[in-house]
């Protein structure tokens, strides 16, 4: 058994500090992560436990039962506050406490007035079981992707063999397990086995969890316009492009919305372009939040915004478009003293056989028809356009 001792006491180490890397990493390009720091220190903790362990028999003898234990604790403190991190969840700092409190305390009574290396081993296992077990229960309503639900059941699976290693090793040479024979029996060997894989299979997903949430970040990133915080034209194109075709179902179609700063060349040439850049952030809110948490709104460039309203037609467009209108002219603006800024709006549906560029062509006509009516309008395309007469041609 001593090359298998001598194997995982000497890798054990070395992939729990490689792991602790590598969150650290995670933790400093990505310092909004604060989970990743909580599993850097778990994992650092647990590479010197396992350190620990190895030189145990070159250390006195109490030292050597309790030194791996604390550093073990410490690092299981830690995960299970990264897990609540990373789920958003607040960390029940008195519970864990309580937990390492009574773990240090039983295992005291079990060394110094009971010696039992058997209870210890029971200890040490069925409260890792349990710890596990309340990990997957804590995080259950906060589970929204598969990659969630596979660290659940892993936090389950890892929690059963817990407790069935723990019981088959004990029934095999529980009786003749001492602290002379512990390190290098088969009740050690699999307790090191099955941390080091279970170790391995919970830090991967992790780290494909905090790929997810990354990707997702830097999709958004791309597809977001920094100075309003809404959709750009590719965020607003891929949405639309996700949606259910409403143009090929009974009933209403999308309605789109095209809108525009009347006169905005004056207020940036007047108050500047700082002045300029607040206005259209402040319209963008004024336009999303009438919106509602269905509608797509987009910055489509400079001034001009882009609107789709899902299922709506163009009734529900036009009542859009009068409503976010008269709350502009409504909305005076600190720094252009006080004065508002309007806004003309050209509206129109989404047709069988549309593009999304065939639509914003029909709605932009009839934003130059709210323009040229003397701005502060909406007008609605009725008609098809000639753009989309030459493309059904075409």
């Amino acid at each position: 058994m001593s090359e298998e001792h001598n194997f995982f006491q000497f890798v054990g180490p070395v992939i729990f500090f490689a792991l602790a890397v590598g969150f650290a990493t995670i933790r400093y390009h990505a310092p909004f992560r604060v989970s990743a720091g909580f599993f850097e220190l778990s994992y650092l903790f647990r590479s010197l436990a396992f350190t620990a362990d190895y030189f145990r028999p070159a250390m006195p003898p109490d030292v050597g039962v309790f030194l791996p234990i604390l550093l073990f604790l410490a690092g299981g403190i830690t995960f299970c506050a990264g897990i609540f991190h990373l789920f958003s969840l607040r960390v029940p700092w008195w519970v864990l406490g309580s937990i390492a409190v009574a773990v240090i305390e039983l295992f005291g009574w079990y060394r110094f007035v009971e010696d039992s290396l058997v209870m210890r081993i029971v200890i040490m296992n069925g409260i890792s079981a349990g710890v596990l077990i309340w990990l997957a229960i804590a995080i259950r309503h906060r589970i929204a992707r598969g990659v969630d639900r596979l660290l659940q059941v892993l936090l389950v699976a890892n929690s059963v063999q817990f407790v069935a290693r723990t019981a088959v090793m004990l029934w095999l040479e529980g009786g003749t397990l001492t602290a002379a024979n512990y390190s290098e029996s088969l009740t050690a060997v699999s307790l090191r086995f099955a941390t080091i894989v279970s170790t391995l299979a919970v830090a991967g997903t992790l780290l494909a969890i905090y790929g997810v949430e990354i990707t997702a970040r830097l999709t958004r990133s791309s597809e977001t316009d920094p100075l309003t915080g809404i959709l750009n034209r590719r965020g607003f194109e891929s949405r639309v492009a996700a949606l259910p075709d409403g143009s090929a179902q009974e009933g209403p179609r999308h309605g789109l919305i095209i809108a525009d700063i009347d006169g905005f060349k004056s207020v940036n040439d007047r108050f500047g372009h700082d002045a300029g850049d607040t206005v259209i952030a402040r319209i963008a809110r004024l336009l999303e939040e009438g919106a509602g948490s269905e509608g797509l709104v987009a910055r489509w460039g400079g001034e001009e915004f882009v609107v789709l309203i899902p299922n709506g037609g163009e009734s529900l467009a036009r009542l859009y478009a009068e409503s976010v209108r008269t709350a502009a002219e409504a909305m005076g603006h600190d720094c252009l003293k006080g004065e508002a800024v309007t806004i003309s709006l050209g509206i129109t549906e989404l047709r069988p056989g549309d593009t999304l560029r065939m639509a914003c062509g029909r709605a932009d006509a009839a934003l130059y028809e709210a323009k040229q009516a003397g701005r502060n309008r909406v007008r609605a395309a009725l008609k098809p356009s000639p753009l989309r007469l030459v493309e059904s041609v075409a």
